[in-house]
């Protein structure tokens, strides 16, 4: 057997590290040299034992040099550091050998060594060190790329940064430490911070505000929580607590066994929604033609829907655009849906062609939403924009269904959405 030379030498006869390449060639050599030491062949007795042992420990010594350079060098990093003492101290020979060496033992042994020998190779140039890492994610948190409160699994962020997953794994724990961002059990990462949203007061403050617009009329009941979970994009339980708040200040009165109800008298209700509707018309709409099928107005709403779900900000002039879209798209399906002049149907009012279906959800309810949630969302801060797009999205999506359910033919062809 020979071993693997990890220098090469120069005319004088001095060592000198290796190149990369040459570097990356000897560890993937060496891995799959270990890569038969654990076989069933090596458990055939205590003397092939031993000699897995020796061949393992022989392989591993001539890379821990290399490992401490690496253990040096992670200093900014307590996670780093840590993987590596962790990767020394389970493959270096002990001073004293405890008992017999056993099968499961070399098992063992030699599943550390491939680990070391893969974080080596893993972690030769160009790689990026762990300290670099979490300053690009901690970049990308103070740019608006991911909101306050977002959700997101190591995967999805070396994805988005160009970063290897398990550099990025290293770097969320050390963001943890320094509270930063919380890790959960399944290693998924939650940005933490003064940033965060009080999200059943977010949704309470928009209901209240559909209410005022008379999206919700007094008497009538709210949607059931599924449909509103779906109108807010948002999930049951922080709307459970918005409407709990909304009972507590009045907006709401809730009987045992029923939906909440607006409260009958309701000063405030459909009082802005003619400021809403003059707004509305005045907002801006796409600069180019838009494609009005059915495929694309979809598409255009899993987009701008998908960003609040995790909680990502895309770049203002991308956000800019999909909202134009949403707005020329639902000026499209108002004119399709009867409703060209952008008059909002009074409720009762059965001349509108939705009307003549049942649905769960009011269609002059629906074109309120829309109307209310693109002027909110050219208006609102970052954070709020993002999830008043999505909302307005939702809206599109159930017109889009109600003039869907009522049989009339839309145009195909592209459209001017700007007036």
């Amino acid at each position: 057997m020979t071993d693997t030379n990890t220098c090469e030498q120069t005319p004088g006869g001095s060592d000198r590290p290796p190149v990369p390449d040459s570097a990356r060639r000897a560890l993937t050599s060496d891995l799959m040299r270990l890569g038969r030491i654990d076989g069933p062949r090596a458990g055939v007795s205590p003397a092939a034992v031993a000699r897995g042992y020796e061949k393992a420990w022989r392989i591993t010594e001539r890379w821990l040099p290399l490992a401490g350079q690496r253990r040096l060098a992670a200093s900014g990093s307590t996670a780093d550091q840590a993987r590596w003492e962790r990767l020394i101290t389970a493959t270096a020979r002990p001073v004293r050998p405890a008992g017999r060496p056993s099968f499961l033992g070399l098992v063992e042994l030699a599943g550390n060594a491939r680990d070391l020998l893969r974080s080596l190779r893993d972690t030769e140039p160009p790689y990026v060190p762990v300290v670099d890492v979490a300053a690009r994610i901690t970049e990308a948190i103070e740019d608006g790329h991911y909101l306050a409160g977002a959700s997101l699994s190591p995967a999805t962020i070396a994805a988005d940064l160009h970063l290897p997953v398990g550099s990025v794994k290293l770097a969320l724990t050390d963001m943890a430490e320094q509270n930063v961002v919380e890790l959960s059990a399944t290693g998924r990462a939650r940005l933490a911070g003064s940033g965060r949203t009080d999200r059943p007061q977010q949704i309470a403050d928009w209901l209240r505000e559909l209410i005022a617009v008379g999206a919700y009329p007094p008497g009538t009941q709210l949607p059931i929580r599924s449909v509103l979970a779906r109108n807010l994009v948002s999930a049951e339980p922080p709307i459970s607590a918005a409407i709990r708040l909304l009972i507590d200040d009045g907006t709401l009165i809730c009987y045992p066994g029923q939906r909440p109800i607006v409260r009958p008298g309701h000063p405030h209700a459909g009082t802005k929604v003619t400021a809403f509707a003059r707004a509305f018309a005045q907002l801006p709409g796409p600069g180019g033609p838009v494609d009005p099928s059915d495929t694309r107005i979809r598409e255009v709403v899993r987009v701008a829907q998908s960003w609040w779900k995790a909680r990502l900000s895309p770049h203002p002039t991308t956000l800019e655009h999909y909202l134009a879209q949403l707005i020329g798209i639902a000026r499209h399906l108002m004119t399709r849906a009867g409703v060209p002049d952008l008059r909002i149907p009074a409720y009762g009012d059965r001349q509108s062609p939705l009307d003549r279906r049942a649905t769960q959800e009011r269609p002059d309810s629906v074109i309120v939403r829309i109307i209310v949630g693109a002027t909110s969302a050219t208006q609102a801060g970052p954070e709020h924009r993002v999830w008043h797009t999505a909302c307005l999205a939702a809206a599109v999506h159930d017109l889009l269904k109600l003039t869907e359910a009522t049989g009339d033919d839309a145009p195909r062809s592209s459209f001017d959405g700007a007036e």
